[in-house]
């Protein structure tokens, strides 16, 4: 393996010992190869070493144990999601046998912004109800969405967050309503820090930001949504 010149030769230690657990070499609970053995395996300093590591420590792949070295992680299954006009969180997870949690971690009545003006076709004056949920599967943070819906649509929504379960639970037992996704956009970013603490992830670790505006079943906007997804526990599937 030919190693670069700094500042990349961290990153190629670590994706060689990614690859080494990805092909089964290295296997969860077994302890990647020394300091020194990666030292003298690249022919590089102790420092680049440690890069490597920080980074490895950093994505989730291994755990330092205090004078014992550092142990590769039993890394969840990337679950599959699929996306389509009639996507729901809580029929996705029921349909695969996993695990699952939706909370309401905040709520509250407030004018829009301009992206939700005018994803909703609101006027700047029209209160909207805003929501953050965080989702689990496995009892680990998957997700935290931001959902946004005109008050007038709505009426009173806030009686039914006593026993949150599932948003479109809700809307489908108390509105009569099933929201049908229109569109929605994908983009790589870094989370904020109030997502990385919901997520329980490094400030510094990309994540999947899913940006979607959901239709009434009589055409018009009805829901504008941001979800920030752990891209390690998730694979998105696109059903056209």
């Amino acid at each position: 393996m030919i190693i670069r010149e700094e500042p990349l030769q961290h990153l190629e230690i670590a994706e060689y010992l990614i690859n080494q657990v990805q092909k089964g070499i290295i296997k969860a609970g077994q302890k990647i190869p020394s300091e020194n053995d990666l030292c003298e395996q690249f022919h590089v300093n102790r420092h680049v070493v440690r890069q490597a590591i920080a980074r490895l420590t950093n994505l989730g792949w291994v755990t330092p144990q205090q004078g014992k070295g550092c142990y590769v992680n039993c890394l969840p299954k990337p679950i599959l999601y699929v996306l389509s006009s009639q996507t729901r969180f809580t029929e996705n997870m029921e349909t695969q046998g996993v695990s699952h949690e939706s909370k309401l971690i905040h709520w509250e009545i407030d004018l829009p912004d301009l992206n939700e003006q005018e994803s909703l076709q609101l006027d700047e004056r029209e209160y909207v109800y805003r929501l953050d949920i965080l989702r689990y599967i496995n009892e680990q943070p998957l997700s935290i969405t931001t959902s946004v819906f005109p008050c007038l649509e709505l009426p009173r929504l806030e009686q039914h967050f006593d026993h949150f379960d599932s948003l479109y639970g809700i809307l489908l037992d108390h509105y009569q309503l099933r929201p049908i996704r229109s569109h929605s956009m994908f983009q790589a970013c870094l989370p904020t820090l109030k997502d990385t603490e919901h997520l329980k992830i490094p400030e510094n670790i990309p994540i999947i930001r899913i940006e979607s505006v959901m239709n009434h079943p009589s055409g018009f906007p009805i829901e504008y949504s941001v979800a920030r997804v752990r891209g390690d526990m998730q694979k998105c599937v696109i059903e056209f």
